[in-house]
This record gives structure tokens, sequence and C-alpha cells, in this order.
């Protein structure tokens, strides 16, 4: 009897000290995160990170900082490998989703065509790892202080850190719209490397409250990058790249002579290389199908970023606290202080409802020959007809941009249907108050 009290007081013990040291030893995720990112420390964090997630006691947090943190790695990748290769960061400028601060680099490596489907296939995988990081998040009770402005990425790889190899800059350059409309940061984020000290330090205080909302949210732009990635790979480019790759590396590896002639900066696209180039390039958007499953993946991703953003609304609507929130619902203040009304909800809604007709088939997409760009259609066809996007991704051909814009490149996808045509798109997007691309970049 002694023996059995023995081990029951043992065992009690053993309990009441577990208990005792989660409480003692428990960590602030939003600390370690915090101080993790400020350093660019992105490596460590992941394997810090990984750890607590099996140990810890706050293990959806962990989570959410451990699928940020892998997030942030293939971002970092991206720019690295840029920098690598020497990319021109001033025309890559003039492309929305890629713009980014990557320095210049005086010494680029050649980039050949094999190594730039390596790149954009690596990046799809780090997303990859990120997205299903996040999906194992519960989303109902998470939560965690996210200091955007601190958050450091080695962009150029050399394991110091410029005024400009922060995420803030990043987001500044994707949208400068929406980054210089709120925030409540004084001062302004100069084109050079160094910000105004009155932004810089309102942009080191700043913080998003990540929580269940943001996790949706993040699993969505993923699934976009990798739709992006899945498209690029579903195709032979080599053409294109042998022949007007210049126009965003320096260095390419090419058996043409003339694509190792220097341009000047200075001109922009005034340079007539330059505009000779992008005339080139366009003609050159001809290309061969080599993988038919990553067009249907690529399908697949965007009906999941679909799926998403409506979770993330769902999740937002839901929400009754107010504490530095990305993606405010009506009766919050958002941290880009730019309220988000009812309408503008349901207008997105309506874009995403649009955007899985389109995807799922039940709707076509217009063709550009049916005045597609005009308010008021003129060319009215007794029987509408359209392009199956469906089909477009789920049974791919060979690829030419020209002859799909006229019509017989597609023609294999083209039936008679309902059509989304232009109408539609304004009435859906006229709620956004003329900047429906800054919205869809901000709410995904």
């Amino acid at each position: 009897m002694f023996v059995f009290r023995y081990y029951l007081f043992i065992g009690c013990m053993a309990l009441t000290l577990s208990a005792l040291g989660s409480t003692l030893f428990a960590y602030d995720v939003s600390q370690d995160l915090d101080d993790f990112l400020s350093a660019g420390r992105l490596k460590d964090g992941e394997v810090f990170f990984e750890k607590q997630a099996a140990i810890g006691s706050t293990k959806d947090e962990t989570q959410v900082a451990l699928g940020i943190i892998r997030f942030l790695q293939a971002i970092e990748y991206l720019g690295q490998s840029g920098y690598q290769h020497g990319l021109l960061n001033h025309r890559v400028q003039a492309i929305p989703m890629l713009r980014m601060p990557v320095p210049s680099n005086p010494n680029p490596k050649p980039l050949s065509y094999e190594g730039l489907r390596e790149i954009v296939a690596e990046f799809q995988t780090k997303l990859k790892a990120a997205e299903a990081t996040l999906a194992e998040v519960p989303t109902e009770s998470v939560f965690l202080k996210f200091y955007i402005g601190r958050t450091k990425l080695d962009l150029d790889g050399d394991e110091a850190f410029a005024a400009n190899e922060t995420l803030w800059r990043i987001f500044f350059n994707l949208n400068r719209g929406l980054a210089t409309g709120g925030f409540g940061i004084n001062g302004t984020p100069n084109d050079d490397d160094a910000p105004d000290a009155a932004f810089q330090s309102g942009a080191e205080a700043f913080y998003v409250g990540v929580d269940g909302t943001d996790v949706h949210w993040l699993r969505g732009y993923c699934h976009f990058l990798m739709a992006v990635c899945d498209g690029a790979l579903a195709y032979d480019e080599r053409e294109l790249f042998e022949r007007c790759g210049q126009l965003f590396f320096p260095n390419i590896e090419s058996p043409f002579k003339i694509t190792k002639e220097a341009t000047n900066p200075a001109l922009g696209i005034f340079d007539m290389g330059v505009l000779l180039d992008s005339v080139a390039a366009i003609h050159l958007i001809d290309f061969k199908l080599v993988d038919a499953e990553r067009m249907k993946s690529a399908r697949q991703h965007l009906l999941s970023m679909i799926e998403q953003s409506r979770l993330q609304w769902e999740r937002a609507l839901a929400e009754t606290d107010n504490d530095h929130e990305w993606l405010p619902n009506p009766k919050q203040t958002g941290v880009l202080n730019m309220p988000v009304q009812s309408n503008i909800i349901l207008g997105w809604k309506a874009v995403l409802d649009e955007l899985e007709s389109l995807l799922e088939g039940k709707k076509l997409l217009p063709l550009v020959r049916d005045n597609v760009f005009l308010s008021n259609d003129t060319r009215a066809r007794a029987q509408p007809i359209g392009i199956n996007v469906k089909k477009f991704f789920d049974e791919p051909t060979d690829f030419d941009l020209i002859l799909a814009i006229q019509g017989t490149g597609v023609e294999q996808y083209v039936e008679p249907g309902r059509v989304s045509d232009s109408r539609t798109w304004q009435e859906l997007t006229r709620v956004f108050r003329g900047d429906f691309f800054g919205f869809a970049v901000w709410f995904n």
C-alpha cells in the first residue's frame, strides 16, 4: 500500500511540475517571431518554430509563425535569385506583381533558360511548404503580433541588410497607393535606399495583429502564386527567353549575339533596343505545351485561392475585437486606416463568384473581337459565344497570344453559353472607387 501511495505521489508531482513548467517557461510567440524577423534570421526561426510546434504549449500560434517564416523564405529566395542574376529592377517596376526592391548587381551571373525554370520551380516548392504549414492551423482563436516594418529580408544574399530590405518596402513597391494611404505612419518611403527618419521610425513600431482571417489570406496568396508558377512551367518559353530575356536579365545564356548589347537605363522604354525587344517578346508568346498537368493544377490553385478568400471574409465578419486588423470588417478599424464597408465586401464576394463561374465553365470568357473592351457592345450575336476557361486549363494545347486574341488560337474552347461581359465587371467593380487592382492586391 505504501508503494502504491509513493508512486501515486510521484505521478502527481510529475503532472504538477509539468503544468508549472509549461506556465513558467511558456514563450511569447510574437516576441520570438519578431526577434528572428528583425534580425533577418529566417532559417534559424524556421528551425526554432519547428521544434516549438512539436513541444510548445502554444502550438497554433507557433504554426502560424512557422508558416509566415516559410512564406518569407520563398520571397527572400526569389529576391536573392533575381539579385544573383542581375534582375533589371527598373524594368520589373512596370509589372505590378514583380515589384521588389532588389539591389543592382554589378557582376551578375549568367542565367540559362533551364536555370530560370529551376528558380520558378523552387519558388513554388517553398510556397507549397508555407501553405501546407498554415493549412494545419485552426483559425478560430489564433493571434500574434507581426511587425512588418522591422522584418528584414536578405534580398541580395550578403547577410547584411540595407534600408530597403524590409517587408514594408516590398509592400510599398507592390502597391504604393495603399501603402501611402494608411498605417498612420508619418513621412514617406523615398525611392532611394534610405526612407526618411519619420517614416522609418513609424514603420518599425507598426504591427499587424495576425489572426485566423489573415491565415486564410496568406494561404490564398500562396495558391495564387503557385498558380502563376504552374502556368509558367506548363509551357516551353525557351525562344522568348533566348531572344528577349535581356529585357530583365543582363547576362542571359543565348545563341544570339545581339542579346549582349547594352541598353541605356536612363532612356527606359524609349531606348530603341528595349522597344524592339518588347515588340519581339509579344510576337514570341507562342508556346508549346510541355506539361498539361500543370495547367490543371493552376486552375485548382485558383479555385483554392477563391475558397480561402471566402473563408477570410467569413472569419473577418465574425470578429468582435479590434486589434490592428489587416482586413477589418465594417465595425473595425484596420491598420491601413481605410474603412471597409459592407458594400465593398459584397462587391468582392460577387467578383469571387464571377471568377469561380469562369473557372468552372459555368460562364464563358468573352472574345476580344466581340468588343469586350467597350462599355456598350456593338456586335450583338443572336447566340452569345465565349471561351470555356475550364477547358482552357483542363484540356490545354499550345498557346499563341496573338492568335488567342484574334480568336482562332482558342477556337477549340469557344462555345455558346452565358458570357461574362464587360457590363457585368463594370457593375461589380464600381464599388471599389476606381482602384480595383489596389483592392485586389489587398483583399486577395
